[in-house]
């Protein structure tokens, strides 16, 4: 399993905030988005985890 398959048990959105580094918020969009999806408590936090790093790296470009 590489880090784009990683998964976690959250059983909640702070569990969530807790493994990504980032707010509920930053959660909720990327739930709307499809970065970040469940099969139950397990999510796949992988491709959320790129998204971010992403977003940091361009948001860095714009300072």
């Amino acid at each position: 399993m590489n880090a784009r398959n990683t998964i976690v048990l959250a059983m909640d959105q702070d569990d969530l905030s807790e493994a990504l580094g980032c707010s509920s918020e930053a959660i909720e969009s990327m739930q709307n988005d499809g970065v970040l999806e469940s099969q139950g408590q397990l999510w796949e936090i992988g491709p959320a985890r790129d998204y971010l790093r992403d977003a940091a790296w361009a948001d860095s470009l714009w300072h």
